[in-house]
């Protein structure tokens, strides 16, 4: 299964430029990637008296035993419209905010042969404005990403720690390749129920790859919710999550923890990608103890493209036509009657039973150094449920943009976004205008 935060088996080419891809690739979240392989030593000096700062960026100090660091900044001045109407009837007046959407550090590395960790520390929306009260939000750094892995072979590599669940295709790019300026607002639904860190969870993985890596699986058991207790000493004694995961290139491979937004022109992907995502809580145990909980269950698919213009991928960049076109069904199992009475307590009710959809293009022009792109996203709750819960869940976002690259592929840009948000069955203003300028350094 895949995981930038995403499994980590990104192969590094040995020229500079080529691992510097790889690097912006992934480096959304650190990613354990094998370096290249070093010169044979005498018997004499197994180990050298010194570190080595490689052309790919490791920090070598032997054949297997090697570190790597990150930094990535995303700054933001976003202006957004207020739902709500004015008194005089006129439409909302908009909130203005500066503040760090990501800021990170990260290390991945490898002390001996086929084992490797990453660790991703991150404080997102530092000294953003609290809606309410108008506090600003304190650094707080939180671990996104922290664990290890082993390759036993190359269908079968083993992950254990905090892990970026595959539960989209969008869901597991790097922050710093995305097509717009961030992740799909859908993307979020897998973890409506509050018991994820950031797309991630606690748990093991397995993942692997077949047919010459162009076929890749991941399967994942993860925490995901626990049960209070009622009649045993502790809580926690229901079964765990399991996620799910097939994706199939046609063309070049991905083998990454996680997969590109944007390759800038070093890559020719065209690919489909599938995922499931499960979990079922016990009768006896809350909520509504003694009575039968529906099962959580999502499924997604996503078909994907990254075409270099020229035709034939370049390691010194091109330009590029990017497309994503993704699909996602989930059921919380929460049920009512037509009258609002809850009818199953269900193991995630804060997912409703609802469709999603995603596309999103991008045009990348790599001599003038600037991309343009285009989204539209869409959540559609069932009509099993009353008006007022479809009235605050039922959305349709459409955004659209450009960016301007200073640095070579993607370690800086300046982007500007405009986001419209439909609140599609909800009175009064219909929807809101989003305005968001960023400024991202990545550093890997």
């Amino acid at each position: 299964m895949r995981s930038l935060s995403k499994g980590k088996m990104c192969l590094v080419h040995p020229a500079a430029l080529t691992a510097l891809i790889c690097a912006v690739a992934t480096a959304a979240s650190a990613q354990s990637t094998p370096p290249p392989t070093a010169p044979a030593r005498s018997a004499e000096s197994p180990v050298p008296t010194f570190a080595i700062l490689g052309p790919s960026r490791e920090i070598k100090l032997g054949d297997n035993t090697w570190f790597r660091f990150g930094a990535q900044v995303q700054a933001w001045y976003k202006v957004a419209q207020d739902r709500i109407t004015q008194p005089d009837g006129s439409d909302g007046s908009y909130a203005m905010d500066f503040y760090c959407r990501r800021c990170r550090f990260f290390a991945t590395g490898s002390v001996v042969k086929d084992i490797y960790f990453n660790v991703l520390f991150e404080a997102s929306n530092v000294g953003r404005a609290d809606p309410v009260t108008g506090a600003r939000n304190l650094p707080t750094p939180s671990i996104l990403d922290a664990y290890g892995q082993v390759k036993f072979a190359d269908f079968f590599w083993l992950s254990g720690g905090s892990i970026l669940m595959p539960l989209t295709r969008n869901g597991l790019q790097p922050t710093t390749t995305y097509v717009s300026i961030d992740n799909a607002n859908v993307d979020t639904t897998p973890v409506l129920q509050g018991n994820s860190n950031v797309l991630r969870d606690l748990g093991i993985q397995a993942n692997g790859f077949f047919a010459a890596n162009h076929v890749e699986y991941r399967l994942g058991v993860f925490q995901g919710s626990r049960q209070a207790s009622i009649t045993t000493q502790t809580a926690s004694h229901n079964g765990p999550r399991f996620v799910a995961m097939v994706s199939a290139n046609l063309w070049d491979t991905e083998t990454g923890y996680v997969n590109g937004g944007h390759y800038f022109g070093a890559k020719r992907v065209l690919g489909v990608m599938g995922n499931f995502d499960y979990q079922i809580f016990r009768k006896a145990f809350p909520p509504a103890s003694g009575s039968d909980k529906n099962p959580y269950y999502g499924i997604s698919g996503a078909v994907f493209l990254n075409y270099p213009l020229s035709g034939t991928p370049s390691l010194k960049g091109g330009d590029e036509i990017v497309g994503l076109l993704q699909f996602g069904y989930y059921d919380g199992g929460f049920t009512q009657t037509p009258a609002g009475v809850t009818t199953n307590a269900g193991t995630y009710p804060n997912v409703f039973k609802q469709t999603n959809y995603l596309a999103e293009a991008g045009y990348y022009n790599h001599s003038a150094k600037f991309s343009v792109f285009g989204k539209f996203e869409k959540r559609k709750i069932s009509d099993d449920y009353i008006a007022a819960l479809k009235a605050v869940a039922n959305q349709t976002w459409i955004a659209f943009g450009l960016k301007y690259y200073i640095a070579p592929f993607n370690f800086m840009n300046f982007a500007l976004q405009y986001e419209r948000i439909n609140n599609d069955d909800a009175p009064g203003q219909g929807g809101t205008h989003n305005i968001t300028f960023q400024m991202q350094t990545i550093l890997y």
